[in-house]
């Protein structure tokens, strides 16, 4: 039977610890050749006469016994926030949007689940955040710094809760209600300090932790923010030249294969476009959050070799990243999720013989 899990249903079997432990196996097994992941892949057409693009978003890759193909369907365009672009996107109509994550049995080929990504996929990024911090942060950090105020902003509060004792919340979005509600809600739900900013800058002043979570697009965390033994992530906006220059060592978990016919190349990008009109929109998929230079770059893999290649003191700026191992994650925490639902006996079944065919594919 293949399983069919909405965002109501996924919503008391996502665990902030349960995705930073997935991650984690799944992050150690890549590292030492075990599994498969592509980064973003993103079709993208031509603009339509109010400036939005359709674009079809896919990403896919194999974890421990799972394999995980991700879908989004999505129009997608940018809108001025305060002076500022920022991505906006639906599908349909404005509120409602299109991500699917189909679930794979690597045994015998079965589709074991259907899976909405709404709020899987925002933890799926915090717990990879987290995990930065659990590997380059002081363990002592206890003041984390959020820029945004979504549902991502959220995800990062509960995951780096998971690694690391953080005690006060320091919150700026440039509308003025939602970083006061989210204060609200991160005081309500985790019995911490939460305190909204109207100055980005005053936000993270005295941070431990530095998480974007904004849907800005270009840079929003900047040189002049960054203090002597704060850790750093992005998974909105970027960084701008002076931060990229000030960080003094800087993870990257992962790097996705590259097709064997193209063997020797290396893709590092986030995502790889094919435009239908063969250049990328602005508010297409960012090619990096960051760029440190090489020489204060390490791999996960490095770091595991020989530890000493991360933090070694308390006053260095470290930054954390994914890289481009989107498909890897989907597949380590989806296939977690499905094993929960069913233990839990949660969710739909759909005969799965709905999905397969007499006639050779």
């Amino acid at each position: 039977m293949t399983l069919l899990l909405d965002n109501d249903e996924l919503a008391p079997l996502i665990d902030a610890r349960e995705f930073v432990e997935a991650e984690d196996i799944a992050y150690r097994a890549f590292a030492g050749g075990e599994g498969v992941s592509t980064s973003r892949i993103d079709l993208q057409s031509a603009p339509d006469a109010n400036g939005a693009n359709y674009q079809l978003g896919v990403t896919l890759g194999m974890a421990g016994k799972y394999a995980a193909l991700r879908i989004k369907s999505d129009m997608v365009f940018q809108r001025l926030v305060d002076g500022r672009p920022r991505k906006e996107k639906f599908c349909i109509e404005p509120g409602t949007y299109m991500g699917l994550i189909l679930v794979f049995d690597r045994a015998s080929g079965e589709l074991a689940a259907i899976l909405h990504d709404g709020l899987l996929q925002k933890m799926r990024v915090g717990a990879d955040s987290a995990l930065g911090a659990r590997y380059m942060s002081r363990p002592d950090s206890s003041v984390l710094a959020i820029l945004g105020a979504g549902g991502m902003a959220r995800a990062h509060v509960d995951a780096m809760r998971a690694v690391r004792p953080i005690s006060s919340v320091r919150v700026f979005s440039p509308t003025p209600a939602n970083r006061e509600a989210f204060a609200r809600e991160i005081t309500e739900r985790h019995g911490i300090e939460a305190v909204a900013l109207d100055d980005p800058d005053e936000a993270c002043r005295g941070a431990d932790l530095v998480a974007s979570c904004a849907s800005a697009i270009g840079p929003v965390i900047f040189g002049r923010q960054l203090e002597p033994g704060m850790h750093v992530t992005c998974i909105g906006g970027t960084l701008d030249r002076e931060a990229n220059a000030r960080v003094d060592v800087a993870l990257r978990f992962g790097l996705s294969q590259v097709p064997v016919e193209l063997g020797g190349l290396a893709f590092a990008d986030e995502c790889l476009t094919f435009s239908e009109v063969g250049g990328k929109a602005a508010h297409a998929g960012t090619r990096r959050y960051a760029d440190v230079p090489a020489e204060h770059r390490v791999s996960f893999a490095e770091l595991l070799t020989d530890p000493g290649r991360g933090r070694t003191s308390d006053a260095q700026i470290t930054f954390s990243e994914r890289g481009n191992i989107y498909g890897l994650q989907f597949a380590a925490v989806c296939g977690r999720l499905v094993e929960r639902a069913r233990a839990a006996g949660a969710g739909r079944t759909l005969d799965t013989a709905l999905f397969l065919q007499s006639i050779r594919n």
